[in-house]
Parts: structure tokens; sequence; C-alpha cells
């Protein structure tokens, strides 16, 4: 019996293990390009085409996910959707119609940011 609660309790710290290694790793990925984006990126408007929202819980702040369209300085229509977390109050900014502001990478135009500021930061 001693031996089957150890190997529960193994099995379950190895998953957590595994669970945290992973969100670093996919965090580590994500700064990565997007430092590797705005190194050498382009700034321009991008026509939201579609805005799909989930509460934020209990909070103020609500995650979307906006679907977009752009032009890129060599003419060439893109599209994309990301994801972002957006004060509650600024819902019809992100509305389809609306413009957004991104930067692309001059690299590989189809991989954009967003310019969302981050709202649990306090502007300067």
């Amino acid at each position: 019996m001693r031996f089957v609660t150890n190997f529960i309790i193994i099995a379950v710290l190895a998953l957590f293990a595994y669970m945290i290694i992973s969100l670093l790793i996919r965090d580590a990925r994500n700064k990565k390009t997007k430092e590797s984006i705005l190194k050498d990126s382009v700034q321009t408007l991008a026509v939201i085409t579609d805005a799909h929202s989930r509460s934020g819980g209990n909070s103020g702040f609500i995650n979307v996910t906006l679907y977009v369209d752009y032009i890129t300085q060599e003419g060439k229509k893109y599209s994309g959707k990301k994801e972002a977390v957006i004060d509650a109050l600024s819902t019809h900014k992100y509305q389809p119609g609306g413009t957004i502001s991104i930067h692309y990478s001059r690299q590989e135009p189809a991989q954009f940011l967003l310019d969302i500021p981050n709202p649990l930061k306090k502007p300067k």
C-alpha cells in the first residue's frame, strides 16, 4: 500500500513540475518572439474584423480575441488573430470595423503584436 501512495505522490509532483516547466518555456518563447518582432518592426493600423470576449472573472478586465486585417508597406494583405486583456470600460475601442495600431515583423510580416497597453500598469 505504501508503494501505491508513494507512486501517486511522485506522479502528482511530476505533473506539477511538468506544468510549471512548460509554462516557463512557453513564456520564454513568447518573450523571444515579442522581442524579435519589436527589434525590426513596422508600425501600421489594422482593421478589426471580429472580436470575441471572455469574462475576466470578478476583475474589471476582459479577455479578448481580436481578428485583424492589415496591409504591409509592400502592399500585401495579412490577416491574423491575437489575444489581449483590456479594461472593461474600453470595449468600445475594440469593435469590428475599428482600427488598432500594430507592429509587424519586417522579416515575417504574418507575425504581429497589438499595441494595447497593459491595463495593470499605471500610465507614466
